[in-house]
Parts: C-alpha cells; sequence; structure tokens
C-alpha cells in the first residue's frame, strides 16, 4: 500500500518523539488526498482531530489512522478488512456524496464500494 507506506514513513520522520504538529499533519493529509475539496479534506481531519489548533501537538500513533483513509480514497483496501470504524466510513462516504460532483470517479467507487460492503448503504 504504496501511498499510505509513504505517508506514514513522512509522519514518522517528521514526529517529535510520539507527536506531530496539527498544521503538518493536516497539510501531509491534503497532500496525500489529491482531487479532494479542501472543505472535505477539513471535514475529514476534524472527524480524527477536533477542536484541534495549528500549534496542537498531536499523537503520532493516532494520526497514523489517516493512512487508511488515504488507503481507503485510492482504492488500496480489502474489503474485509477495513479498520475504519463504521461511524468513521459513514462520516467519510456521507462526506464524499456530499462532494459527488467535485470527485473523481475512482474516489466515488473506492469510498462507496467500501461503504456498500459494510453494509452502511444499501
Amino acid at each position: 500500500m504504496a501511498y499510505s507506506d509513504d505517508f506514514i514513513r513522512q509522519l514518522r520522520k517528521r514526529s517529535e518523539k510520539s507527536t506531530i504538529k496539527a498544521s503538518t499533519l493536516r497539510s501531509m493529509l491534503f497532500n496525500n488526498l489529491e482531487g479532494v475539496p479542501e472543505d472535505l479534506g477539513w471535514d475529514i481531519f476534524n472527524l480524527f482531530f477536533p477542536d484541534t489548533g495549528d500549534d496542537s501537538m498531536l499523537n503520532s500513533e493516532t494520526a497514523e489512522r489517516l493512512a487508511l483513509v488515504i488507503d481507503l480514497f485510492v482504492g488500496e483496501y480489502d474489503e474485509n478488512n477495513i479498520e475504519l470504524t463504521d461511524e468513521e466510513l459513514e462520516y467519510i462516504s456521507d462526506g464524499v456524496n456530499d462532494y459527488a460532483l467535485e470527485l473523481t470517479d475512482d474516489i466515488l467507487m473506492n469510498v462507496m464500494k467500501a461503504a456498500v460492503a459494510r453494509g452502511l448503504m444499501g
């Protein structure tokens, strides 16, 4: 899973001990979610790190969960073993649905296929 592996490598390089600055992490996420509207990127970031200021220091281990989102968007996941919670996947798929006209067909299909496989959409 090249995209998420690269994200995790970058994260570990930029982490200070076991934390990373929120603005750095957000920038890394946005760079890895090419073709995703900035507002949707913010929504996803805030799902994992609500009420986080730019200078906040975030736990690097928790930050690595964002790699799961990258895998989801690029379609590099096992439908039977998506490590996002139902709530996370449903929130993300709802957001993708809201921004459907601004996303590529590949992103739409990857996310919706995962949501359907999980039984979150009919």
